[in-house]
């Protein structure tokens, strides 16, 4: 047996001794005592622990103890709070080296501990302890707040045509633990897809995200929708067709959809002939997949136009349509026959775009009035009908002349156009007038009927009667060129004669000659014949 066993034993006898009413030795006592004091002096030379702190938050301060670097081994230590309110023990360590955790730290303020080693199963502790302060931050109850943001930005209405960069951020007093999203739409959970950075959609989306802090609070999900649309509408004219004739206003129509954002803008635009820019027709209005628009061109010259649609969505995609060609015809022409009769009604065709029918003024002008005053027959209205109007006239002297029709009411105000140059002929078996010189005292005399009584006068004799044959028509024109007219003398008196000739009149006249034997006076009918198509020539 040891010597401190036996003094142990001898503390127990003593003890025994003691309660037996027996007297005790002055020897055992002082064993004891001496025992006592020994291990009085083993705590005395206990060191001071190390000590460090981490996992400092709101409601934790852990501490990391271990064992002084000399004297005995502690069993143990006793951590206790000395400020700003103090707590005796907030957490033990067993062992020579551990950890243990102030679950309820003083929030918002620094916090000082002090740190004892332990002998297990006594009492004491270190004479000197281990001392710390931490500042402990106030009590975290805010989850994150984790914005989303994408580049490039939409346009105004929210979409974009292209790939689009998502970016997540999240801030937190106590720390961001974690970032979590989906981008299908589904509600994020901490088993989706971990943000690590920016990432790329290149079709839209509804990305659902959220974070966590260091010290659990979590964030309630949010929703970024990204809209992307890079698909080019459709659109094309289909009215007017191409090559049709049109003028006035009228309708431009035709078709337009989209599959992504939808329409946004349609507009109408047309080329003037040998221009190399496009000017806007107006602003269609879309319903169902179709659109139309007014265009008024009255104002516009003749020729050949180019007609397309360009058309917008929503995120900006725009599409040109393909080119109509179509013609405009503001103004009219002026078709004249070929031939026309001298006092007869002929027609003029008046021709425009196909569409116009109505009534509008016109004055004819050009057409010259006859030797005998007699003026020319002209309308003072056309009527159209699909876009072609017939105007009758009546042209009485021959010549070089122009046949101008003007319009003086809409749609073409002020508009004139020309004919061609038609040809005007006299009409046959035409009362004309027949005159001639009476070889008796010079004196002319003039027949215009079909047929007139004569006297060649006394004293003629044997002899030649000679005459001039000039043939008019029934407006006193002259013929123009060659004609022919048969003249009959028929002689009234008892045993007279009959003689026919025939002329050829020459710029519309020839010399006339009778022959009488008799030298009686004579009285003659004269009877004209057919004038065969004396041209008159009436430029228009």
């Amino acid at each position: 047996m040891s010597r401190t066993s036996r003094r142990t034993g001898l503390g127990g006898l003593v003890a025994a001794l003691m309660l037996l009413g027996l007297a005790v030795p002055a020897w055992a006592y002082f064993s004891v005592s001496s025992w006592a004091a020994t291990a009085a002096g083993r705590a005395a030379t206990l060191g001071t622990p190390g000590v460090a702190t981490s996992g400092v938050t709101a409601s934790t301060v852990t501490f990391t103890v271990s064992a002084p670097t000399g004297g005995p081994t502690p069993t143990g230590y006793r951590v206790a709070r000395t400020a700003p309110a103090t707590v005796a023990t907030v957490c033990t360590v067993s062992g020579a080296n551990g950890t243990c955790t102030d679950t309820a730290p003083v929030s918002g303020q620094t916090n000082t501990y002090a740190v004892y080693a332990v002998l297990s199963g006594t009492s004491w502790e270190s004479p000197t302890a281990a001392t710390t302060s931490v500042a402990v931050p106030s009590a975290d109850t805010t989850a994150p707040v984790t914005t989303a943001s994408q580049s490039p930005a939409p346009n105004g209405a929210g979409w974009n045509t292209g790939n689009v960069v998502v970016t997540l951020t999240a801030t937190d007093a106590s720390g961001v633990a974690g970032t979590w999203y989906t981008t299908d739409g589904s509600a994020p959970t901490t088993s989706s897809t971990s943000y690590t950075g920016a990432f790329t959609l290149s079709a839209g989306a509804t990305v659902r995200y959220f974070s966590r802090d260091a010290i659990g609070n979590t964030e309630t999900p949010k929703s970024f929708v990204v809209q992307i649309d890079n698909t080019f509408p459709t659109a094309a004219v289909t009215s007017p067709v191409a090559s049709s004739v049109n003028g006035g206003s009228f309708s431009v129509g035709g078709t337009a959809s989209d599959t992504g954002s939808g329409l946004a803008a349609l507009q109408v635009q047309y080329q003037a002939p040998g221009a190399s820019t496009w000017s806007p027709v107006g602003a269609p209005t879309a319903s169902g997949g179709s659109w139309s628009t007014a265009w008024a061109t009255a104002g516009l010259p003749d020729g050949n136009y180019g007609l397309r649609v360009l058309a917008t969505d929503v995120a900006g995609n725009q599409t040109t349509s393909a080119t109509v060609t179509i013609a405009l015809k503001n103004t009219f022409t002026v078709t004249a026959p070929a031939s026309a009769t001298a006092g007869t009604p002929f027609t003029v065709t008046l021709q425009t775009y196909p569409r116009y029918t109505g009534t509008m003024t016109v004055s004819v002008t050009g057409l010259q009035s006859s030797p005998n005053g007699t003026p020319a027959t002209v309308p003072t209205t056309a009527s159209f009908m699909n876009g072609s109007a017939t105007l009758s006239m009546t042209a009485v002297r021959p010549g070089s002349q122009t046949v101008v029709v003007t319009t003086t009411g809409s749609p073409f105000t002020n508009a004139s156009a020309t004919a061609s140059n038609p040809t005007v002929v006299a009409a046959s078996n035409t009362v004309s007038t027949l005159t001639w010189t009476s070889p008796s005292g010079g004196k002319t005399n003039t027949c215009t009927a079909a047929s007139c009584t004569i006297a060649l006068g006394p004293g003629v004799g044997n002899g030649t009667a000679n005459a001039t044959i000039t043939a008019y028509d029934l407006y006193g024109n002259i013929a123009a060129s060659s004609a022919t007219v048969t003249v009959t003398a028929t002689n009234n008196n008892a045993g007279g004669s009959t003689s026919t000739a025939t002329y050829v009149l020459s710029a519309g006249t020839a010399a006339w000659t009778f022959s009488e034997p008799s030298p009686v006076d004579k009285k003659f009918v004269i009877s004209l014949g057919t004038i065969q198509s004396i041209p008159l020539f009436v430029t228009r």
